[in-house]
């Protein structure tokens, strides 16, 4: 198989019994990008891939990509867990094996077990190594009994009273981990630093492990604070295991990895040695079988390891494992399953590592907004070769997206997984920092910007990182690239873009008014008027605390004149009242006033020099190379819905590392909205009030409506793309609700509000 950076990656062959392949139609019982990954192997193999989606996942790029789909249910009734309905469906179309990807039912021991006793083959484990392993306290139960391998303190039992934990803390010492017994992915984990925030802290934990998982079980550990995540991948056919290399996945955000890379630059040969042994000890105990994962955290300031879990699937991470040891995983996954061993298989018996490999995690998150996951569409999506023209080596995208994808509310937040692989590490963080600046991905927020900044930090360069990194230098990763908006050149590109694309959808569509002359006027004695649009640029996820407007015009010299608009401030009580009272001339005056006096910037010679458009059922893309000022710069943009007054236009400029979003119409609109915006009373959200940014559910209610609360105080906890997100007051003040616990709610729903004393009377 060759890899999709290019390099060879060895394919294990099917295993044949009695002339006949054992596996020739896999059902992928996940989404997303891991099943379109399964699905890559299954065409070099020639298995069929069986999808099967949710309604939201209806379009996505699994389901278009399978030799055959089957429809689940309704995505809000989690229906990828619903294991006895994969078995049917499986059965029903023929397959002889299933798949689970990683999560949902991948470390399900009775899952595992039905479908062997349904007659297919479970690609994974045995179900008695998931059930020794997969949890994480029956894990440390078995190797305290039967292995040497270090273990961190902590408590495992089964007791789940909240002041018996409470008390086991005490004695563990903080800082403590409570995590999810079932659980993996940064699910259900907390760290407790103070005794009085432990049973919030447990209760979060045990509700979203619960919902994550089906098991509210949870553990407690010491938390070792200068930390390595260090894990060795191992493969096992019940008989011989092997090791396929080590990962350093210390990257982490609330306890999620966000980079990983192999190998572990910093661990010296001693140590990966012994850890590589406490790994193999593990799976030979078991007599393990298939692709597994053995977790180390190490305290590098005593150079000492303890296990942490073993993770009974294939990971996230397995694609630098794969192109820096050259063997297709999954591929070696359907050879075990098929009933095929290691010792037929001569081409694993002297593996090599060969260079280094990076992978970042591209989320449908706000880094600038307390990384709060997005949903939307992407508009405009195109890997670095796509992008630059240009066939470059060693790179890789796994995802399950392209453009026009809808990501929704129902699902983890990572669109797409980015690796590169190169000779040695910095040749690697080098290349992948080029290929996040020449990836496009148009029409939703993701933390691409945030990568960047990972990759690119000092402290990132030395292999010695802990997994405190992103809590220690969240200030510098956090800032925006510049010190000043790039809003000119964004601005004119947008604008250019923008009437490139009116003018063909004009050409494009014939019109009651297609032969009248452009720039007709039935005014005659009116001058005509420069053609003025109005920007309103987003530059929250760019680090800028602000949304910022612009004016973009020409002039009759060809020039591009860019006014930057000042935010008006609030309207007065009286203009306000004016304006409820449909009289409105003070306020209305004074933000024309607004338009009068600007600062102008100038760009001249701004030509374009070449361009092509796409359209789609739901908007437009374009690739344009823009000279302003001389200065030829590549662009990508893409707009949404074509119609309507005002539109969202999207742009990418890979060469200066930004892209922003603007809503674009023309002056008179503009000045409306402001007007309308201004008002206050339209619906807008102010400081007091606590607007939800997307799709989800009310999971719990913390302060009860009529109560005061002072800055800092939890409101309420919700829940949405499988993420618990607490929303805390900013002010002191009364609390006024307007949802209960349970509550399905919209984006933009008004969830509570916290009025000032003396306002509230």
């Amino acid at each position: 198989m060759r890899s999709r950076t290019g390099r060879e990656l060895f394919s294990a062959p099917l295993h044949k019994a009695n002339g006949k392949q054992s596996i020739t139609r896999v059902l992928i019982g996940n989404r997303g990008e891991i099943a379109c990954r399964i699905i890559n192997t299954c065409e070099v193999l020639g298995i069929i891939p069986i999808a099967v989606y949710a309604d939201a996942d209806e379009q996505s790029l699994h389901v278009k990509r399978a030799s055959i789909a089957h429809y689940l249910g309704p995505a809000d009734q989690q229906p990828y867990q619903n294991g006895k309905l994969l078995i049917e469906i499986g059965k029903k179309l023929g397959a002889d094996a299933i798949h689970p990807g990683y999560g949902y039912l991948s470390e399900n021991d009775e899952f595992a077990r039905a479908v062997n006793e349904a007659g297919m083959v479970f690609v994974g484990p045995t179900p008695e190594s998931i059930a020794a392993l997969g949890d994480k306290r029956e894990a440390k139960a078995f190797l305290q009994e039967k292995s040497a391998v270090p273990l961190i303190p902590g408590y495992n039992g089964m007791n789940q009273d909240s002041n018996f934990l409470v008390k086991q803390a005490d004695e563990i010492g903080y800082p403590v981990m409570i995590k999810a017994s079932a659980g993996g992915g940064g699910k259900g984990m907390r760290i407790v630093y103070k005794r009085e925030d432990f049973k919030e802290a447990f209760t979060r934990c045990a509700s979203e492990a619960k919902r994550s998982f089906g098991s509210s079980h949870c553990l407690i550990e010491k938390y070792i604070e200068a930390g390595k995540h260090v894990e060795i991948q191992i493969f096992g056919d019940g008989e011989t295991t092997i090791r396929l290399g080590d990962r350093d996945c210390s990257i982490q955000r609330r306890h999620q990895k966000v980079v990983e890379e192999s190998p572990c630059s910093w661990m010296g040969e001693a140590m990966r040695t012994r850890m590589v042994n406490a790994a193999l000890e593990i799976a030979q105990l078991l007599k393990y079988k298939s692709a597994g994962t053995v977790e180390f955290i190490v305290d590098i300031l005593a150079e000492k390891f303890y296990f942490l879990e073993v993770n009974t699937r294939i990971q996230v991470e397995h694609p630098i494992t794969e192109e820096t040891i050259g063997v297709d995983i999954v591929s070696l996954q359907l050879w075990v399953a098929g009933g095929g061993k290691i010792s037929d298989l001569p081409e694993l018996s002297n593996l090599k590592r060969a260079g280094h490999a990076i992978e970042v995690r591209l989320c449908a998150e706000d880094s600038f907004n307390n990384f709060l996951p997005c949903i939307g569409t992407i508009q405009f999506w195109k890997g670095v070769s796509e992008a630059t023209g240009s066939n470059v080596s060693g790179v890789r995208y796994d995802s399950g997206i392209e453009t026009g994808s809808e990501i929704s509310v129902f699902f983890d937040s990572m669109i797409s997984k980015v690796i590169v692989w190169a000779h040695d590490r910095s040749s690697a963080i080098q290349k992948l920092i080029y290929v996040l600046r020449n990836t496009v991905c148009l029409g939703i927020t993701t933390n691409q910007l945030f990568l960047e900044s990972v990759l690119s930090h000092p402290s990132f360069q030395r292999p010695d990182y802990t997994t405190a990194f992103i809590d220690k230098y969240k200030d510098d990763l956090l800032k925006p690239l510049d010190t000043k908006p790039p809003l000119s050149t964004l601005a004119i590109a947008a604008s250019v873009a923008h009437q490139l694309i009116e003018k063909e959808s004009v050409t494009s569509t014939a019109t009651a008014f297609s032969t009248i002359p452009s720039r007709f006027r039935n005014q005659h004695k009116d001058k005509q008027s420069v053609l003025i649009k109005y920007l309103s640029c987003d530059l929250k996820t760019l680090g800028y605390p602000t949304v910022a407007g612009v004016m973009v015009g020409t002039s009759k010299a060809g020039e591009y004149n860019v006014w930057k608009v000042p935010v008006e401030k609030a309207p007065t009580a009286m203009e306000e009242k004016a304006y409820i009272n449909n009289i409105g001339g003070g306020l209305v005056k004074r933000y024309y006033a607004a338009l009068n006096g600007l600062q102008v910037e100038t760009a001249k010679n701004v030509r374009v020099l070449g361009y092509s458009t796409r359209q789609r059922a739901n908007g437009l893309d374009c690739d344009i190379r823009i000279s302003i000022n001389d200065t030829a710069l590549n662009y990508f943009v893409a707009i949404g819905a074509l119609d309507g007054l005002e539109k969202t236009i999207y742009v990418r400029c890979p060469d200066e590392g930004t892209q922003s979003s603007y809503v674009i119409a023309n002056k008179l609109t503009w000045a409306g909205k402001l007007n309308e915006r201004a008002s206050g009373g339209l619906g807008a959200a102010s400081a007091d009030k606590y607007v939800t940014p997307m799709p989800g559910k009310v999971l719990q209610v913390l302060a009860k409506d009529g109560t005061t609360v002072a800055a800092g105080d939890g409101l309420l906890i919700m829940e949405s793309m499988k993420t618990e997100i607490r929303m805390n007051a900013h002010t002191g003040g009364k609390v006024k609700l307007h949802v209960k616990q349970g509550d399905l709610i919209n984006e933009g729903t008004v969830l509570c509000e916290v009025v000032e004393e003396e306002a509230a009377e």
